[in-house]
């Protein structure tokens, strides 16, 4: 799946965007001006720095994230031009849109190398992945995105011309704020750097302080107990809030939805019936809910997955085009996939415990999922990035059977290169409006990758040792369906806890009503099950504080409609990017020894 700008993104399940599709930039901006300086290197860098941290943050809290491509165009603006007073003067669309390929492509590595399902699944398990290998394997799966984004890239979007909404979009922003000049855009900027320094306020407040209670409990007695037992409240998190504010009043109220389903009525009555024990509170209801979530979900991305027939017999026409064109011209850049293939045949064999034959045949799947993944993007503007991982686990579930964390790294092959490939495309998309040299952007976005690599995994590692996983901090809702799938391959029904086997079951069928019910003139009457099941994981308190934040947004856009569509997305990422950026400062300080748990 991932992730319009725009709007957000279930990880690894697929969700939907609603983008409007906006004209061309004007011809005289296209192709002209400086494009690949290390400005605009260093800014994409910077910028994409910021942006894995906060998908990585966001991502492990709430199972969703970013892909940033018009934030970092603004932003990437904005830093330019500040650049361009003392360096080498204004900077040109190319010069943005460069920046902006970098740092998307940098901040698709938590997906891409597996750090918000896979490494979070296999760890739920008790496997350990060394942090080297981690670091190789996010940087190798994200180099095969985005180079399987680069061979599709004339077939799809010249040949086809598919819309790319996002990519599109981007592309307008990059032109209007060229054309504006600093007239306009900087609000943009301003206005994301102060709800991030009021999110990094409050956070510290928080969390450091302990000024600010981390939930305030809702009054009342569910079975008796207090609605604080089964986790209801107000979370004091801008960064829910501000996920709210981007995913929009309809995700927000089916997340709520399903906190409702799981939270206020199955939870009172498993606890007092001695189903969960009452003393284990939130971790232990989540052991239980867990499987009716995962089932709405499945049900939902497997209608999903359905939907993209159309594209598989399209894959064939795509592949075959792949000989032609900017291949040709590139083909240091097959030599390169086959040097990533290596290092993912080696980790996967070595590391995660892959046969051979399953690697290569995982990699195999590769392109052609990849291909699929990248017609949604193109077409609808959504990449199903968990349903492709998803139908990766049951084909090696199937012809590959064997231990759970096997079938979690399989999957995790496809997921991680597929996360690039709607990213790198949208980026793509841009740079072709714009005039864009591909070659220059595939080197700005390999070179993303590498930075975002190196930033992602550290910066995972500290939040772990610091918060934990599948805890009230870090949730990592996105890892429940990866090892829910794993373990039905491997144990069956056995060893589940009660009634969850039937509870998953009923989640499906429900999954799988609404999914299709939604695709006819009910759509917009319909809860999502993907945003449902995720709110039959999260904490109560935070599907009620995302849901706040799309009430705030769905309040603003008619109040204010105007100031809502220049100021408020920009809001929403500078409260998720504040309390990311000072969550990872307080655990570092934490680890250190400065801060007590």
């Amino acid at each position: 799946m991932t992730v319009p700008s725009r709007s957000l993104e279930p990880v690894a399940l697929g969700g939907a965007s609603e983008q409007t599709l906006v004209p061309p930039p004007a011809q005289e901006t296209l192709g002209t001006g400086r494009e690949f300086t290390p400005r605009a290197l260093a800014t994409g860098c910077l910028i994409g720095a910021v942006l894995t941290v906060s998908n990585l943050y966001m991502g492990l809290k709430t199972g969703l994230w970013e892909s940033g491509s018009i934030m970092s165009a603004v932003l990437g603006f904005s830093g330019l031009a500040a650049l361009g007073r003392r360096w080498g003067g204004a900077p040109g669309p190319l010069e943005t849109n460069l920046s902006q390929s970098t740092s998307s492509a940098t901040g698709a590595v938590p997906a891409a190398a597996g750090l918000l399902g896979t490494v979070p699944a296999l760890a739920l398990m008790g496997v350990t992945v060394p942090a080297w290998s981690l670091v190789a394997w996010g940087a190798s799966l994200g180099l095969l995105g985005v180079m399987a984004s680069h061979l599709l890239r004339r077939r799809l979007l010249v040949d086809e011309a598919l819309p790319f909404p996002t990519g599109a979009a981007t592309a307008e922003v990059i032109t209007a704020m060229h054309r504006e000049g600093a007239m306009r855009q900087p609000g943009r900027a301003k206005a994301l750097m102060g709800a991030g320094l009021c999110s990094m306020a409050l956070t510290w407040a928080r969390d450091a302080l302990k000024w600010v209670p981390d939930v305030t409990a809702f009054p009342g007695r569910l079975a008796g107990l207090p609605a604080a037992t089964f986790t209801w409240g107000f979370g004091w998190m801008p960064l829910a809030l501000g996920v709210g504010i981007l995913a929009g009043l309809p995700m927000g109220l089916s997340m709520l939805l399903g906190a409702v389903l799981a939270f206020g009525v199955l939870a009172p009555p498993l606890v007092s019936s001695g189903v969960v024990a009452e003393s284990g509170g939130y971790e232990a209801l989540s052991i239980w809910l867990v499987w009716p979530g995962v089932g709405l979900m499945v049900g939902g991305a497997l209608v999903s997955l359905a939907s993209q027939a159309r594209s598989l017999f399209r894959v064939v026409k795509d592949l075959r085009a792949l000989g032609s064109g900017d291949v040709r011209s590139l083909r240091w850049l097959l030599v390169a996939a086959l040097g990533a293939c290596g290092v993912v045949l080696a980790l996967g064999v070595g590391v995660f415990g892959l046969s051979l034959l399953q690697a290569l045949v995982m990699l195999a799947l590769v392109v052609p999922l990849c291909a699929v993944c990248a017609r949604g993007a193109g077409q609808v503007d959504v990449a199903p990035v968990g349903s492709m991982g998803q139908a990766a686990q049951i084909a090696s579930g199937t012809f590959f059977p064997g231990p759970s964390a096997v079938n979690v790294a399989a999957g995790g092959v496809v997921a991680g290169a597929v996360a690039h490939t709607g990213v790198g495309l949208w980026s793509l998309k841009a740079g072709h409006l714009l005039g864009a040299a591909p070659q220059r952007q595939l080197l700005a976005q390999l070179l993303g990758v590498l930075v975002g690599s190196v930033v992602a995994v550290p910066a995972y590692l500290l939040l772990v040792q610091t918060h934990g996983l599948a805890s009230k901090a870090l949730a990592a809702p996105s890892a429940q369906p990866i090892r829910v799938v794993a373990e039905l391959f491997t144990r069956g029904g056995s060893g589940l806890p009660p009634y969850a086997l039937l509870a998953a079951g009923i989640g499906f069928g429900l999954g799988v009503v609404l999914a299709l019910a939604a695709r006819g003139r009910l759509e917009r009457f319909l809860p999502s099950p993907v945003a449902m099941g995720i709110g039959f994981i999260l904490p109560a308190f935070v599907a009620v504080t995302i849901a706040l934040g799309g009430l705030l947004a769905a309040v603003a856009r008619r109040v204010r409609p105007q100031w809502t569509e220049q100021y408020l997305p920009a809001v929403g990422a500078g409260t998720i990017t504040g309390e990311s950026l000072m969550g990872l400062a307080i655990a570092a300080l934490t680890w250190f020894g400065v801060l007590g748990h």
